[in-house]
């Protein structure tokens, strides 16, 4: 029980399993199978160097934001990454891990990069050192919206610290981004980036599929 209390599961997702994810697309299935064989597969891959997980977009959130305004809503249509219940999965994942006795950690992009940037701007280093030791070591990190928070070089720097020791000591990330490949790493920096998906090289989704949050429809 205090496995789960410390992964820190978002409260709207306390209730997210597998079996009550919806399928509604092929977008949907994709993800839910990568998810169930990602855990099938944990005990065997966790100590290799390819052990983690990823959900991209294959047209990312800033290469959409770049378009002409009478272009974007057209793409945001044709490429949409949005409502497609990534967020949902990762939670259901970092569940079915806790069960198996894995310690894990669920962070949101934006909400650790402000507080993050708020430690580094305090005089209590220790604290942000403590904070940083935290997501490098914990065994299974959970990232959800990475790359989401504006990037500045103090951020690409973090990001690239954290990334960089886990793919060193080989602990997995299971990530989701509404960004491409190309647009993450103008987000969290091409080092960071490379490590990212080298440790996730075979188990990078790129999907699309309709927002079903803009129907009123939950994930």
């Amino acid at each position: 029980m205090r496995r789960f209390k410390s992964a820190m599961i978002p409260d709207e997702f306390k209730q997210a399993t597998f079996q009550d994810y919806k399928i509604r697309c092929e977008a949907h299935e994709i993800l839910l199978n990568a998810a169930k064989k990602y855990v099938e597969e944990f005990d065997q891959i966790k100590g290799t160097s390819a052990n983690s997980l990823g959900f991209i977009a294959i047209f990312g959130e800033q290469r959409m934001k770049e378009m002409p305004k009478d272009q974007r809503a057209i793409m945001k249509r044709k490429h949409n990454n949005y409502g497609l219940g990534k967020t949902h999965l990762q939670v259901a994942i970092a569940k079915e891990l806790l069960r198996k006795g894995e310690q894990v950690l669920i962070v949101a992009d934006v909400a650790l990069m402000d507080e993050l940037m708020n430690l580094r701007r305090s005089d209590n280093q220790q604290t942000f050192n403590e904070r940083i030791h935290q997501l490098i070591t914990v065994p299974v990190l959970v990232w959800d919206d990475i790359g989401k928070a504006n990037p500045t070089e103090a951020k690409q720097s973090m990001y690239f610290q954290i990334i960089n020791e886990r793919y060193r000591a080989q602990r997995p990330i299971i990530y989701s981004s509404n960004e491409d490949a190309e647009t993450l790493s103008d987000r969290i920096g091409p080092a960071a980036t490379s490590r990212l998906l080298g440790m996730s090289k075979g188990r990078i989704y790129r999907v699309e599929g309709p927002d079903y949050r803009l129907t009123g429809e939950a994930e």
